[in-house]
């Protein structure tokens, strides 16, 4: 049997979909070049949405600049959604790094190294 989406659910992909397009195509701050929404959990009552983001670097002064380019934008983000989605509550925006695509590339790093020494 299928599982049925929620709605949290549901608003969840469509703020990741239109956060997306908003930060590749509205938001012109260097700082947050390469930025990329991993995922989006919106809470059940649909007032706050925690948006993980990762970036192609593993360098920390990038990856900070880039964030506090982003929690200054914030209002911004908010503002093209709500624009976008047809929501009653916009939800307020919890932005967080996530770290996971940058440790995959240093356990690919270390993986590729370890061959090469065989």
């Amino acid at each position: 049997m299928p599982r049925s989406y929620g709605r949290n659910e549901r608003v969840a992909a469509a703020v990741r979909r239109e956060l997306a397009d908003v930060l590749q195509n509205e938001l012109h701050d260097p700082r947050v070049k390469n930025a990329t929404i991993t995922e989006v959990d919106v809470s059940p009552d649909l007032r706050n949405a925690r948006v993980y983001i990762s970036f192609l670097t593993d360098k920390k002064e990038e990856i900070d600049a880039a964030m506090k380019g982003l929690k200054s934008a914030k209002g911004f983000l908010r503002s093209q959604l709500a624009s976008r989605l047809n929501l009653r509550y916009m939800p307020d925006l919890d932005l967080r790094y996530d770290s996971l695509l940058t440790e995959s590339m240093k356990l690919d790093a270390l993986i590729a190294k370890g061959l090469n020494k065989n």
